[in-house]
C-alpha cells in the first residue's frame, strides 16, 4: 500500500513560455530527471523538434490558462516553489526539497510576478549573475533534487 505521506512526486512548469522550443528542452529533462507530470499556464505548447523524446506523450501535461486555475488544480499536499532570482529566496545549495511539490518557472523575460511569488510556499535561487534560460534553470532545479540531500 502507499504512503502518501512519503512517497515523493515533483511536477514542473513554466507560466508564459517565451518558445515553444524552452518547453520541449524542459520537458525532455523533466523525463530524463524523473518528473511525474509538466505543465503550462498561459501559452500552449506546441510541438517542436527539441523535444525528440515525446516527454509531452510520456509523462502527463496539464495546461491551465490562468494562474488562479492552476492554483484550483494544484495537487492536495504538495509545496508550490517559485524559481526565481529573488532576495528572499533561498539557496539551492542548501535548500531542502519537498517531498512532494510542484516547480514553478517564469518567462525569461519577465520570470514570476510578484502576486504569483506571494502565493508560493518556497522560492529558490542559485547563484548566477544573469538570469538563465528556463529550459537550463529548471533542469538544475531537477538535477539538485536528484541529489542525496534531505527533503522537507
Amino acid at each position: 500500500m502507499n504512503d502518501n505521506f512519503t512517497n515523493e512526486y515533483f511536477g514542473i512548469g513554466i507560466q508564459n513560455g517565451k518558445t515553444p522550443e524552452n518547453l520541449g528542452v524542459l520537458w525532455r529533462s523533466a523525463q530524463n530527471l524523473g518528473a511525474t507530470f509538466i505543465f503550462t499556464i498561459g501559452n500552449r505548447y506546441a510541438k517542436q523538434a527539441c523535444d525528440t523524446h515525446d516527454a509531452v506523450k510520456a509523462i502527463p501535461y496539464f495546461h491551465y490558462d490562468t494562474f488562479e486555475a492552476f492554483l484550483d488544480n494544484l495537487p492536495k499536499g504538495a509545496r508550490l516553489v517559485g524559481v526565481e532570482l529573488n532576495e528572499n529566496a533561498s539557496d539551492l545549495e542548501t535548500y531542502e526539497h519537498p517531498r512532494r511539490c510542484v516547480y514553478l518557472l517564469g518567462a525569461e523575460d519577465h520570470g514570476l510576478s510578484k502576486k504569483v511569488m506571494e502565493k508560493c510556499h518556497h522560492l529558490v535561487k542559485f547563484k548566477s549573475v544573469k538570469s538563465l534560460n528556463v529550459a537550463v534553470a529548471g533542469t538544475i532545479i531537477m538535477y539538485d533534487r536528484n541529489l542525496a540531500k534531505p527533503r522537507s
